[in-house]
């Protein structure tokens, strides 16, 4: 439904189609967000764009930012893998960015505006994202999502969307 509604939502002055997608995913999440990345990979293919995973860690204050996590350069490149087979059923590329942060929303506006991006695909960026609930208590959906200027589309999680 959400994709119609793109299809048929026109606004003066503001080009159609997306040239580049983000798609925000906490490495900390237990798997990667199949649901997200299809809905981005089929927007990709119609419109020509290309998706990019910013696979972030949130780093404790406590935590040194450069300390080493080789768990998490493992879950970073499990997720490539998972993520460029996604979206390689369309035909769509996928680049890979995995910063640390302390405050991932701040990141995820720094690198849409970095990179340009047209569309946001949100999701709960949390440690869970199975429910509806923890899409709309997310601190960093909610503060990309009041950002103006921005486009971001919002996916269920597969239990809430049954």
């Amino acid at each position: 439904m959400a994709l119609n509604a793109l299809h048929t939502r026109h606004h003066p002055g503001v080009r159609r189609g997306f040239h580049s997608i983000l798609l925000p995913v906490n490495t900390a999440q237990p798997e990667l967000p199949w649901d997200m990345l299809d809905l981005a990979a089929r927007l990709a293919t119609e419109r020509r764009s290309a998706i990019v995973l910013l696979a972030f860690t949130e780093v404790p204050l406590w935590e040194e930012m450069d300390a080493e996590l080789p768990e998490v350069d493992e879950r970073v490149q499990e997720m490539a893998k998972q993520a460029r087979a996604i979206a390689g059923r369309y035909g769509v590329g996928v680049h890979v960015t995995a910063p640390r942060t302390r405050q991932p929303a701040d990141l995820v506006l720094a690198e849409a505006k970095r990179r340009r991006a047209e569309l946001i695909v949100l999701g709960a960026t949390g440690h869970r994202r199975g429910t509806v609930a923890a899409l709309l208590s997310d601190p960093v959906a909610r503060r990309v999502a009041e950002e103006p200027g921005l486009r971001t589309m919002f996916v269920k999680p597969p239990e809430a969307a049954a």
